[in-house]
């Protein structure tokens, strides 16, 4: 076995005995040839392929057939399952016919009591998860306690104040300021697309002490902070006046007039977006409607309309709210539609479901104060420092 002889290499054992053996399973070779007279399972033949010298991309017309060394040594793969020894004792015989021991009346029956039984715990089930699912809107309020009635309720004598925002922060600090401060102003009549929001900018150029920290163009377009390339302009491209110098200077004097806080938009939202319903056109709507049918006293006799149909409470149901714009203001479904009206409605209802306090309703109708007017209002306080 160890020695190398001729049969180790391509070679033949007996001349013209077939196909030669195979290098490095010689001895395989040798056993099956003594056994079975042929060497490989499938011989190899010479395949005749015309052409191969000239064209190397020609392939054969057949196939090579190829050997299976795992197939040609231990034979060909069976299909039977191995199973240990240890797993078939005591495991039934398939091979004879299963005998029966129960009849078709007795499978019959045990199958009704099976539905049976499905049917009555899916009843059970349903009446458990109703049971689980049901809603109520009711509150603890009327149920477990009654509701103080505040309009009997007592101030306290004493009434006790935390001062702890003031050792945080230090004494409250003025409203006067803030008013005079235009940029702090918000229309909340006016539709929040075109509104300008609070910033730091809006507010330094409100201010005169502030103004120049802000870095802005000439505010003579659509918006105070668009850029304004007017005096950049080269003299042949200028068309404000003949001589730029002069125009510049008559530009810059108007601005004195102009309004660079102003706010552009209105109760409707701009372009494409005018037909979407907003809270401020159904206001808008109802302020227009009250000036006409009612006057300057409009809003006082909406207000005494809506208390005659409130409790001592000053609580109103949202039903008598809509019958008072629709039949006494006369309001219509077109000019307001119904659907954003009960919207409206049910955001202000905090306390009960389908009721609203009047003041909450008129609050909410009642247009924002300018903050000139709120500062006018308001009170002139004096503040006094003693030297301690």
């Amino acid at each position: 076995m160890a020695q190398f002889s001729d049969d180790a290499y391509n070679t033949k054992l007996q001349p013209g005995a077939g196909a030669g053996t195979l290098i490095g399973n010689w001895f395989e070779e040798r056993i099956l040839r003594d056994s079975s007279g042929e060497g490989r399972t499938v011989p190899q033949r010479h395949v005749p392929r015309s052409g191969l010298l000239k064209d190397w991309t020609k392939v054969p017309t057949v196939p090579r057939k190829g050997d299976d060394t795992f197939d040609r040594v231990y034979g060909p793969k069976s299909s039977l399952q191995w199973e240990a020894a240890s797993h078939m004792i005591g495991k039934g015989d398939d091979s004879t016919p299963t005998i029966l021991r129960e009849g078709p009346l007795t499978v019959a029956l045990k199958s009704a009591h099976h539905d049976g039984a499905e049917t009555e715990v899916q009843q059970e089930d349903a009446i458990v998860e109703e049971v689980n699912h049901a809603r109520y809107f009711e509150t603890s309020t009327g149920i477990a306690h009654q509701k103080p009635d505040y309009t009997v309720a007592e101030k306290a004598d004493w009434g006790l104040k935390s001062y702890a925002q003031e050792i945080r922060c230090g004494p409250e600090p003025d409203q006067m300021p803030a008013l005079d401060n235009e940029g702090l102003e918000v229309p909340f009549h006016a539709h929040y697309s075109g509104v300008e929001q609070i910033t730091n900018q809006r507010m330094f150029l409100a201010d005169s002490e502030f103004r120049n920290n802000v870095k802005a163009s000439a505010a003579t377009g659509v918006g105070a902070f668009h850029r304004n390339s007017e005096f950049t302009k080269g003299c042949d491209k200028f068309i404000l006046g003949v001589h730029k110098d002069e125009a510049l200077n008559a530009m810059y004097t108007g601005l004195k007039d102009t309004q660079p806080l102003r706010h552009l938009g209105g109760e409707l939202a701009p372009n494409h977006f005018a037909g979407i319903p907003s809270l401020a056109a159904l206001k808008a709507t109802i302020h227009q409607k009250v000036q006409e049918v009612w006057g300057p006293m409009g809003y006082v006799s909406l207000r005494q309309r809506l208390f005659d149909f409130c409790d001592h409470e000053g609580f109103v149901p949202k039903g008598n709210v809509v019958a008072v714009l629709r039949e006494q203001l006369g309001v219509t479904e077109e000019e307001v539609p119904s659907k954003p009206l009960d919207v409206w409605l049910t955001q202000l209802v905090t306390m009960k479901k389908d009721e609203l306090t009047a003041s909450t309703f008129m609050s909410s109708l009642r247009p924002a104060l300018p903050q000139k007017e709120q500062q006018s209002s308001l009170p002139t306080v004096v503040n006094s420092h003693v030297d301690s």
